[in-house]
């Protein structure tokens, strides 16, 4: 029987201590480990990287590498996300960098979705093309025909989906049948879906990757990242490339990522509720020209409805107030606070302007937008704080 996800995550930090196991992941911090023999001990290779990695206590020989902890956390985001194997990285956009590390070098091309998050461009278009890897944007709409743009020496599919502010939703169905006979590594961002809402890996795709400092690990302050594949082979190179540049996550972050998402299925159960309440507001207010979100119309409705079980609670909206009214009405919130970031218990709001992104020609948008994330106050609290904010 498969057990809810809301149950696993209600149970992710048991952890086994001989014939017990306790609620709490202890983190347990060590560089060395000793054994009691020469024989007992790994040899320093690719292979002792991998040796274990489904164990919790197996294969341990430098805590740089692994420790309890990080191993088990390791394989309880496998266990959610669907998958066999995980890389913890020590942050969203470090298991990026590793994943592409791993995966590409120079003269090697990529195609990249052009919804990604800024940061993740950012690092495409100022590190990996100075290292001469050929980077290739398209569009959400390209996913049926992406076939066309694929080459012999392409490496990686990239895409995020629901998009970066805009929600833009990318076929991967689509991408998976434009590539079933090119050797390219299929790879999607899966934070938004907090690995509950959808699980890219069951439906083909080489590689989810996590920034589990969003909504697993944000009510723990702890910033960590995830790759997560079911290729041993694909596992085996991207553990090789964070050993050798040192990309070590420590045990108290992972042990406080683990308490964190113990709360991950109640905590986005209240906030889809929430979510629909304040979209609701929204929708009613005349000074709000558009409210982006998978599930409202502009969101490929039937393209959600197909991939997710449910949302989470990062909502846009384009307000047809000047810049000045919108960032004073901005400024009278008093529950939702103004600030980067998302995944904790407090909600939040930041203005953001979209005129130069490709996703803002398409939809299209002005440049007078804000996105809001919505944590675990109560609802009728925030719906209180918007209109007073948005109504008068």
């Amino acid at each position: 029987m498969r057990k809810s996800n809301s149950t696993v995550l209600a149970q992710i930090g048991l952890f086994p201590l001989g014939s017990i196991s306790s609620p709490i992941t202890p983190a347990i911090n060590a560089t060395t480990f000793i054994v009691n023999n020469f024989k007992e001990l790994l040899p320093i290779d690719n292979a002792s990287l991998i040796a274990g990695s489904d164990e919790t206590f197996a294969g341990l020989y430098y805590g740089g590498v692994d420790t309890p902890t990080t191993r088990h956390l390791a394989n309880q985001v496998a266990k959610i996300e669907r998958g066999r194997f995980t890389v913890l990285t020590p942050s969203g956009q470090s298991a990026i960098h590793l994943l592409l590390a791993a995966a590409t070098k120079s003269g090697d091309h990529i195609l990249v979705c052009d919804t990604v998050i800024y940061s993740t461009r950012w690092l495409l278009d100022q590190h990996f093309r100075a290292l001469g890897v050929d980077v290739e944007y398209f569009e959400p709409q390209d996913a049926a025909v992406l076939s066309n743009r694929l080459r012999t020496n392409t490496k990686v599919v990239f895409w995020e989906s629901p998009g970066a502010f805009t929600f833009e939703l990318v076929d991967g169905n689509a991408v998976l049948e434009a590539c079933k006979d090119h050797p390219a590594i299929t790879v999607m961002d899966n934070t938004w879906a907090a690995s509950t809402f959808h699980h890219p890996l069951e439906a083909g795709i080489d590689v989810a990757l996590i920034s589990l400092t969003k909504t697993h690990a944000a009510s723990g302050g702890v910033s960590l990242g995830a790759i997560v594949t079911k290729d041993r082979n694909l596992f085996q190179r991207t553990k090789s490339i964070a050993a050798l540049l040192g990309s070590h996550v420590g045990s108290d972050a992972c042990a406080s990522a683990i308490q964190s998402m113990s709360t991950l299925g109640a905590r986005l159960s209240c906030q889809m509720a929430t979510t629909s309440q304040a979209i609701s507001v929204f929708t009613s207010m005349a000074g709000i020209k558009r409210v982006l979100h998978p599930t409202q119309p502009n969101g490929k409705g039937n393209l959600f409805v197909r991939d997710y079980d449910g949302f989470n609670s990062l909502v846009s909206v384009e307000f047809a107030w000047s810049l000045d009214e919108t960032i004073q009405r901005l400024d009278c919130l008093k529950v939702i606070k103004v600030g980067y970031g998302w995944g904790g218990t407090i909600s939040l709001v930041n203005h953001f302007d979209p005129s130069a992104w490709p996703s803002s020609k398409r939809l299209p948008l002005s440049g007078n937008c804000a996105r809001f994330y919505f944590g675990l106050e109560d609802a009728n609290d925030i719906e209180s704080d918007l209109r007073t904010a948005f109504e008068s």
